[in-house]
């Protein structure tokens, strides 16, 4: 909105779509007329993650229809953290309301979480009820919780990626340097104050979920790998593990020996003992690997995504095959 300059918004709608034609526009229809009824000015920011169907043209459609939405679109698919963060460091609000593309969560519900917006708290996280995905969704998030406890980061049960922010603890998430960001780890991390509220759940509305289990299940492996070292220890407890069973079947074959003068015979106890072991060191050099690999990709400080433009009304920053400049991308070292 050109009479409302950075700093004078008091909301940006952050919302990451991949693949969203069918959603977009829904959605914008109800956010705004959720956010027209609160009355304080507030724009709409899309992500686009690389879409291959009709999203980039229809936001271009909405952008142009309606001076609130802004577009963000990567160069290709970065992945849903990417471009959340990418939406934090482009909005001008002073408060981020960040929701998913799928009209899962409600646009309605939007006012339980602006009831909270105060100077004590820095993020209001919509717990949901009823939830409405797979099972297997259901499963990998309570598997993924039971790891974060195991990581010591608390936080409550069944937080959805619909919540308020504070914009200056938003971006000071979106600006850490590290390259695999888990966002609510890290706003536990920071020390960020929380409150929750109730919110609904609903089937998604068009087209199909873009997370599998293969995709939960490497969150979580990033999750753990980035913030803690204990499945190093876990790797050591295994080896130490191992080397007590060997220890004791060699024990076991020297007391058959000296008391009964008999001889332990037999491969399949020695091919077992091999495979234990070697299991166990290919574990250990896997994980050490994995620890390696990311302080390697750490070091090449190449930025977490690259924007092809950035669309604003009948505006165009950046065109698509231009490289942008560096005030559209995070640091460097992110």
């Amino acid at each position: 909105m050109k009479d409302e300059d950075e700093g004078k918004l008091h909301y940006s709608v952050v919302v990451p779509v991949y693949n969203e034609e069918g959603n977009v526009r829904p959605l914008v229809e109800r956010v705004s007329k959720v956010l027209d009824q609160v009355g304080k000015p507030y724009e709409i920011i899309f992500v686009d993650d690389g879409s291959r169907d009709l999203t980039p043209t229809l936001l271009r459609t909405l952008c142009r229809e309606n001076p609130r939405v802004r577009a963000v679109r990567f160069t290709r698919n970065y992945g849903q953290e990417a471009a959340v963060q990418a939406g934090y460091l482009h909005a001008r609000g002073r408060w981020i309301l960040q929701m998913d593309g799928d009209l899962q969560n409600p646009p309605e519900d939007i006012p339980k979480l602006l009831a909270f917006e105060g100077p004590d708290i820095d993020i209001v996280y919509g717990v949901r009820k009823n939830r409405k995905d797979p099972l297997f969704r259901r499963m990998a998030s309570q598997g993924m919780r039971w790891v974060m406890r195991r990581m010591e980061i608390e936080l409550p049960e069944d937080i959805s990626t619909f919540r308020l922010m504070r914009a200056s603890t938003a971006k000071l998430l979106a600006e850490l340097p590290e390259r695999s960001k888990f966002l609510s780890a890290l706003a536990c991390w920071v020390g960020a104050r929380y409150t929750v509220v109730d919110v609904g759940h609903a089937p998604r509305a068009s087209g199909r979920t873009k997370y599998n289990l293969a995709k939960l299940l490497n969150n979580t492996f990033d999750l753990v790998v980035g913030f803690s070292s204990k499945p190093l220890r876990y790797v050591g407890l295994l080896g130490l593990g191992c080397a007590a069973i060997g220890a004791l079947v060699a024990l076991r074959a020297v007391v058959y020996k000296l008391i009964w003068g008999q001889t332990v015979t037999g491969w399949v106890s020695l091919i077992a003992i091999i495979a234990i072991l070697g299991g166990a060191q290919l574990l250990a050099l896997s994980l050490i690997g994995e620890y390696i690999a990311r302080i390697y990709i750490q070091t090449q400080a190449r930025p977490t995504f690259l924007v092809a433009e950035v669309i604003e009304g009948e505006s165009l920053k950046g065109p698509a095959g231009v490289t942008p400049s560096p005030v559209e991308l995070p640091h460097a070292s992110s």
